[in-house]
């Protein structure tokens, strides 16, 4: 009884085992190619057979080609795609039969796909090979051709030798053509390269001191210190030193009076950069120091880097005194430029401000309130064809200010006090020109413009100056012409004026002469 429990159990183990070896693997192909289906069921021996299915449904000979145990298809079509399995038989107790599984993926186009990819450093040499261990065929191969990303290269050869870069990644296909019994066949094979990206190599530095001067005196206690960056990670430091040299000579015992000190942290950051900083202590700075050159080095297998000091005695208060005196002239120097165009630099930053806007100031709806004051003389003609005439051309059509003048904006009447008030208290200086002794071209002619004599002129004066004190604008004084007659102006108002100042108008001036620009500071 015994015995025949030991012989079923023996069977049982042998069956289960012969049909637990079975292998999946994966093949590509396009429509048109050549392709070998592989039983993988390791070395072939005597009295081994095999079976070949797909789906399922037993595979005949035509149009497929059994070769040893490798199943071959000449010119594949999309039905050819699908589950094969190829089963071995042997006589031998010790093997039994053996499945091998292979997934057919037959595609339209040109490659067939890549299976798993071959990752590579960039900066490597690698070769693909498109030679019989790599690609099998049935016959001799004719022609071997290499694609990249399916697109052709120009190499035919069954070798291509690459030198590995970032541009190198993409799928490579072998393409070889075959004859056999007669015909010619293409086998394709693609392989994926991808290319793994090297990280920059970070070489040392030294950040601090690179080359500086300090300025100590003999006999005294000092130090000198050095920043290096080491690299990426702690692990950057090995390998990596950091010292002084002192005239090109390691600190050894000839400097006793010398002490190095070295101290490596990390920079709180994503990268876990790496710090040293070494300070060098002079216990006593001595004559043999000074000027020659201290170097701080570092020193690894990714690089190398030098900052330098130098000690110097030399008076820095020299220095510093010829530095004081520099700053002094750059202030002078920059003072008077500022007071000689000290109207153009204010009326250029009023003008891109917009501070030159009447609106720009609330309650102020006028530039200035002009008069002009006459006494009948043969100046007066020239005064009045400056207030009506030439000033708005210059003023409010050129520099769009606006101007109210007595004569034009208050239609030749005679004036009333209140009205008169408000006006001035809505400019923000009153202009008052005044005739000279004469026409300033006597070329031009007497009357430019007729003066007005259906008001009094002196009464209408004397009325301003009373306003201009009640309201305390600011007063303008422009002449003319030469010998300004002052008579005309009360005393309180020619000490007004001594204040502000007076200006003098030529028929010579042009618009952007200085007259006018000084005319512009004072009225905006």
């Amino acid at each position: 009884m015994k015995g025949i429990l030991f012989l079923i159990l023996s069977w049982v183990t042998s069956v289960s085992m012969s049909k637990c070896r079975a292998q999946q693997r994966e093949t590509y192909a396009v429509e048109g190619d050549a392709v070998g289906l592989h039983c993988y069921t390791g070395e072939v021996k005597q009295n081994q057979t095999f079976n070949w299915t797909k789906d399922n449904d037993t595979v005949i000979s035509s149009p497929h080609i059994f070769k040893g145990s490798s199943l071959w298809i000449l010119r594949t079509v999309s039905s050819d795609s699908g589950h094969y399995v190829c089963t071995s038989f042997s006589n031998s107790m010790e093997t039994g039969h053996v499945e091998s599984r292979v997934l057919l993926s037959v595609e339209k186009g040109k490659c067939p796909k890549a299976l798993t990819p071959i990752q590579v450093m960039e900066g490597e040499h690698i070769n693909l090979t498109c030679a019989e261990d790599s690609i099998e065929t049935l016959g001799q191969i004719l022609q071997v051709q290499w694609w990249k990303d399916c697109q052709s290269i120009g190499v035919q050869a069954t070798e291509i030798s690459l030198d590995v870069s970032v541009d190198s990644t993409g799928n490579y296909t072998c393409m070889a053509i075959f004859r056999y019994v007669g015909e010619n066949y293409t086998t394709s094979h693609t392989r994926q390269l991808k290319v793994l990206k090297k990280e920059p190599v970070e070489k040392p530095e030294v950040i601090h001191p690179r080359n500086e001067i300090l300025y100590v005196k003999p006999g005294v206690r000092t130090k000198l210190e050095c920043t290096v960056f080491i690299g990426l990670g702690e692990e950057a430091q090995e390998g990596t030193s950091v010292y002084w040299t002192v005239n090109d000579e390691l600190m050894s015992d000839r400097f006793p009076q010398l002490q190095e000190n070295v101290i490596c942290y990390f920079q709180m950051g994503e990268d876990d950069r790496y710090y040293c900083k070494s300070t060098l202590i002079i216990s006593e700075v001595n004559a043999t120091f000074f000027d020659v050159p201290f170097k701080c080095i570092v020193l690894s297998s990714r690089g190398s880097d030098m900052g330098l000091v130098w000690l110097s005695q030399g008076d820095q208060s020299t220095t510093q005194t010829l530095l004081i005196i520099a700053l002094a002239l750059i202030t002078v120097v920059g003072i008077v430029l500022f007071m000689f165009f000290k109207i153009d630099i204010i009326l250029a930053y009023r003008h891109l401000c917009g501070k030159g806007k009447t609106t720009a100031h609330g309650s102020k709806i006028y530039n200035a309130y002009v008069c002009y004051c006459h006494d009948n003389s043969v100046g007066s003609y020239t005064a009045e064809n400056l207030a009506l005439k030439i000033m708005p051309e210059v003023l409010e059509q050129q520099h769009d200010l606006k101007l109210f003048i007595h004569g034009r904006d208050d239609g030749g009447t005679e004036a009333n006090v209140t009205h008169m008030t408000d006006v001035v208290g809505q400019s923000r200086t009153v202009l008052l020109v005044l005739p000279g002794s004469g026409p300033a071209n006597h070329n031009e002619e007497i009357r430019n413009i007729p003066l007005s004599t259906s008001q009094d002129n002196a009464s209408y004066c004397r009325d301003l100056y009373s306003v201009i004190a009640q309201c305390s604008v600011p007063v303008i004084v422009v002449e003319s012409g030469e010998n300004a007659d002052y008579s005309l102006l009360s005393e309180s108002i020619q000490s007004i004026i001594q204040k502000n100042g007076v200006l003098r108008w030529s028929p010579a001036v042009q618009p952007s002469g200085r007259f006018w620009k000084q005319l512009r500071y004072h009225m905006t």
